[in-house]
């Protein structure tokens, strides 16, 4: 994953997002922000359109969690 996705990945965990990311699947692809759909088959449609237009940048799919939402992590 590029430097610029990762970044644009932290500042979407980090609770700071606009309200329109919170909440939903995003794909972050070529530096930018999508928001994943829910259907199924557009979900694919819009993948295979991001990987034809970005051919040196895999998409990175997240979940953005609300302001004041807390994930649990377990680790052993």
């Amino acid at each position: 994953m590029k430097r610029q996705n990762e970044k644009i990945i932290t500042s979407l965990l980090s609770g700071k997002t606009a309200k329109k990311y919170q909440g939903k699947q995003v794909v972050v692809c070529g530096g930018q922000v999508f928001v994943f759909p829910k259907d199924d088959n557009k979900s694919k449609e819009m993948l295979d359109k991001l990987i034809a237009k970005y051919p040196n940048s895999t998409p990175t799919i997240a979940f953005v969690p609300r302001q004041g939402t807390y994930i649990l992590n377990l680790q052993k």
